[in-house]
């Protein structure tokens, strides 16, 4: 469980979180929507312990900033928006999840190396192992990190606008493995920018505005309380089967 309190965070002179309080439960998809440059991005990079801010980020009751680099690892993975295009391979990357569990030497256990093929597997891109990072599409690079993160196996999944550059096939994919994670008890926190998206698959939404949040709750009561229509500016729809859209 990672419980955040009194959290702010500022560049320079520049405060751009103000004052947050939550608690993120295990075995669950947080959302975290806002418009742009609401502090999204930057709430999520301190829950990765990147960067300084203020107030206290406990995990399992531990401070995050108390935890030795590797341990850290272990326990919180963190996708960011904007990703490298390397010319390691498919499986090179998705190895680099296992960092915090190798020696000095960086080698491999067989434990290790059945982590990375499982997590392939998982992403659906074995067939891709060999193939370098900058010779495959941004989709299926997308796919090949997040194979890094599930390779990582860590408790807390952050991830910054996972989806952004993918087709509606692949992104669908890519929800649906992040939900089978939630379904093994990982908690997973993703800022998305895809508000249909958001409303179908997280368990909770959060809603960021000018660095404050604004609402934490179920997204039933999300929709209830119409909170994204007025935080977003945007109108909810109800089409076939139920589905809601937001235009």
């Amino acid at each position: 469980m990672l419980e955040i309190i009194g959290l702010s965070a500022a560049y320079g002179k520049k405060q751009v979180l103000f004052d947050i309080n939550t608690v993120i439960e295990d075995g669950k998809f947080i959302a975290i929507i806002g418009r742009n440059g609401s502090g999204k991005s930057t709430f999520l990079s301190c829950l990765a312990s990147i960067g300084r801010y203020s107030g206290k980020i406990l995990l399992d009751g531990q401070g995050i900033s108390e935890l030795k680099k590797r341990d850290l690892a272990k326990k919180i993975s963190f996708l960011p928006q904007t990703l490298p295009v390397t010319p390691f391979t498919v499986r090179e990357t998705a190895a680099f999840g296992r960092e915090p569990y190798t020696d000095l030497s960086g080698k491999l256990t067989d434990e290790d190396k059945k982590a990375v093929a499982d997590a392939l597997e998982k992403c659906g891109i074995s067939n891709l192992s060999e193939k370098r990072m900058n010779e495959i599409s941004g989709g299926e690079r997308q796919m090949a990190y997040l194979a890094m993160m599930l390779a990582q196996d860590a408790d807390v999944l952050l991830l910054d606008e996972p989806t952004t550059y993918m087709d509606a096939p692949n992104a669908r994919e890519f929800m649906k493995i992040l939900t089978e994670e939630r379904n093994r008890g990982k908690s997973v926190v993703a800022v998305m920018h895809d508000l249909t998206q958001a409303v179908k698959y997280a368990d909770y939404i959060l809603l960021i505005e000018e660095g404050k949040a604004v609402f934490f709750g179920t997204k039933e009561e999300c929709l209830a309380e119409k909170a994204i229509e007025s935080v977003m500016c945007v109108e909810s729809h109800i089409i076939e089967d139920g589905k809601i859209v937001f235009i």
